[in-house]
């Protein structure tokens, strides 16, 4: 099994998270422009999943300190690297990275027909939350899903002054 790398991404994975996009989610896929800026921006970022020096998974993500929150928009792993653990690496980056930014919730939205996707993240401690009718598009909705993050329960702490 090769060893598998998960990291902050930087503009020189645009080829490859556009490999993920057109593999994972075709016409559906986010331009170049919006990971751009997922990117760049301070209020977003961006984690891949490394594999023999190929971006196999990433995880496109969104803060806001206002409500406390952080909200994964987009979590992709190549058809050839599912079921390995990917996801799951990718998913607790995400929330490490959340933790980092002070932030006490995390959220996202997943298709209801995505069974795997479901069980994955209700494995992790996240909870349907509601609904959201054509999130995807008409007659494709969404469940809303969410997890409180704590520091002590991620196996992480914070020091205090």
């Amino acid at each position: 099994m090769l060893a598998m790398d998960v990291r902050t991404a930087d503009t020189l994975d645009l080829p490859g998270l556009l490999r993920i996009e057109e593999e994972c989610f075709g016409i559906e896929m986010f331009s170049a422009d919006t990971i751009r800026s997922f990117i760049e921006r301070n209020d977003t970022f961006v984690i891949v999943a490394i594999e023999a020096n190929d971006v196999v998974g990433s995880a496109m993500c969104m803060i806001s300190e206002e409500r406390q929150e952080g909200r994964i928009a987009s979590i992709a792993v190549l058809p050839g690297s599912r079921r390995k653990g990917t996801g799951v690496r990718l998913l607790e980056e995400c929330e490490r990275k959340f933790l980092r930014f002070g932030l006490e919730m995390s959220t996202l939205e997943v298709d209801v027909a995505n069974g795997a996707a479901i069980a994955l993240y209700e494995s992790k401690g996240y909870e349907i939350n509601g609904m959201t009718r054509d999130f995807y598009g008409l007659g494709r909705d969404a469940y809303v899903m969410q997890k409180p993050i704590q520091p002590e329960k991620m196996g992480i702490s914070i020091r205090t002054s």
